[in-house]
């Protein structure tokens, strides 16, 4: 996150949805960060999600981690739903009907999609993924603001991945799109923090 110049859309991003989700009254909120693995900061069971709460949980945040996990960011955090699906289980007849949202806000830069995506085939859990793009990234020049190159070599939108796929019985080396072949069905490619509350509310990927 920190390489592709997005860390203050980062800081930005978990603090509005965390306080949408808030104001809502959607219900209980937890927290987590992850990179090589997951850190729960904020639990379910915890005190309820204040103003103050968040400040303590965002100042965590450092963004310096060299490894991203998505894979098992996903796999931890469905462990962590199923757990406090049952918890409210006890208390509620109806909590076996509950749906729970999860809202991963990374750069998407992701491995093993073929295994993410039987991951995400589990039920009454909604992943949408807020992807921090540094396509915004401009810089100064004589002739007035231009978009910084580098910015536009590290989006997303442009990122390309390799592969070898059999084709006709023989090994042949195929370019795509990164996001051609993203796993998760619910996305969105976020350049500017103010777009959020409209992209989310839409229900539409958009890029």
């Amino acid at each position: 996150m920190a390489s592709s110049r997005s860390v203050h859309l980062a800081y930005q991003t978990p603090a509005l949805v965390s306080n949408a989700m808030g104001k809502l009254e959607v219900g209980d909120v937890a927290i987590a960060r992850f990179g090589e693995g997951m850190e729960l900061l904020h639990g379910f069971d915890e005190e309820p999600f204040t103003d103050a709460a968040g400040a303590k949980t965002l100042g965590v945040f450092r963004f310096e981690q060299r490894v991203t996990n998505v894979l098992d960011m996903v796999e931890t955090s469905l462990e962590v739903l199923e757990s406090a699906r049952e918890r409210r289980a006890t208390g509620s007849a109806s909590a076996g009907e509950l749906w729970q949202l999860e809202i991963i806000i990374s750069d998407g830069i992701c491995q093993d999609h073929e295994r993410l995506r039987q991951v995400l085939r589990r039920q009454r859990v909604m992943i949408v993924f807020i992807i921090i793009d540094p396509l915004h990234s401009t810089s100064t020049s004589g002739q007035g603001q231009t978009q910084d190159t580098s910015a536009v070599q590290n989006s997303i939108v442009s990122m390309n991945q390799v592969a070898y796929t059999t084709i006709n019985g023989r090994m042949e080396l195929q370019v795509e799109r990164c996001l051609d072949s993203f796993p998760f069905d619910y996305y969105v490619v976020l350049q500017s923090v103010e777009a959020l509350p409209e992209v989310m509310t839409s229900g539409e990927q958009a890029l």
